[in-house]
């Protein structure tokens, strides 16, 4: 559910995102595909900064940044964690 609150109340949110559209809509078209999870390393921090703010969305991001490395497993892996680590459904 897109979240309103967190882009208009956090300034730092909203930096987040502007940073990350400017790298999705422009620089990823300059780098190899090199991402090996479903969605995007960009497409889950967009996600996580929406879901948690851009504190803990951005430790969310950075942690999966670090997992997404040549030789490592990839698949699928959703933003969708709440806070205590329980899986939120969205329907």
């Amino acid at each position: 559910m897109f979240r309103f609150y967190y882009v208009i109340t956090y300034p730092l949110t909203l930096i987040c995102l502007l940073l990350l559209s400017i790298y999705r809509g422009i620089v990823r078209y300059a780098l190899p595909k090199s991402c090996n999870y479903i969605p995007t390393c960009s497409q889950y921090a967009w996600d996580s900064i929406l879901e948690f703010g851009a504190i803990i969305g951005g430790v969310y991001a950075i942690k999966r940044l670090i997992r997404c490395r040549p030789g490592h497993k990839a698949g699928y892996d959703f933003a969708n964690l709440n806070l205590s680590g329980n899986y939120k459904w969205k329907c």
